[in-house]
Parts: structure tokens; C-alpha cells; sequence
């Protein structure tokens, strides 16, 4: 089955939302801009100035350009508490 058939298709825009969510430690689902594209390939880079990167399904996202990435303990339906990890202020 075709790639594009199964997940969302995501537009060029200027600043994306990746939202990572864990429990017990291991993924339990990925969101671009509230879209869920687990299961699929992802890495996350973390930099020693602080930074995040990241790239799912082509995608590629950088908090040094203003993208939010977000590490979550939970489910998404469930995840109320604040991420564990936050990206670096782009300001």
C-alpha cells in the first residue's frame, strides 16, 4: 500500500509542532502538527548547544528555526502534564 494512502500529508509551512510520546519508555505515538504518523521512521538530535532536530516522514525540523519539538510521558489522550522535554526558546 502506498505511503501517501496510510499517512497525512503535511504542507510547506514556516514552524511545525512534533509532538513524541512515551510510556515506560518506548513510543507510543508521533504527531506532526497534531497529526499522528506513528508508526513510522523518526530520529530526534539532540545538539550541545541545546537545540533539537529532528526528521519524520521527509520532514525536517530544527528549534534553531522556530519548530517546536516535544517529548511527552503518556498518552496523547492523557498527556496533561507539561512535556519532558521542551525545545530551546528560539528568541
Amino acid at each position: 500500500m502506498d505511503d501517501a494512502a496510510i499517512f497525512p500529508q503535511i504542507d510547506d509551512q514556516d514552524n511545525y509542532r512534533l509532538d513524541v510520546y512515551l510510556v515506560d519508555g518506548r513510543v507510543v505515538d508521533v504527531r506532526v502538527d497534531g497529526e499522528s504518523v506513528f508508526p513510522t521512521w523518526f530520529k530526534l538530535e539532540f545538539k550541545e548547544s541545546g537545540d533539537v532536530s529532528a526528521k519524520v516522514k521527509g520532514l525536517r525540523l530544527s528549534s534553531r528555526q522556530g519548530d517546536s519539538i516535544n517529548v511527552h510521558q503518556g498518552f496523547p489522550e492523557t498527556a496533561a502534564s507539561p512535556p519532558v522535554m521542551a525545545t530551546a526558546d528560539p528568541s
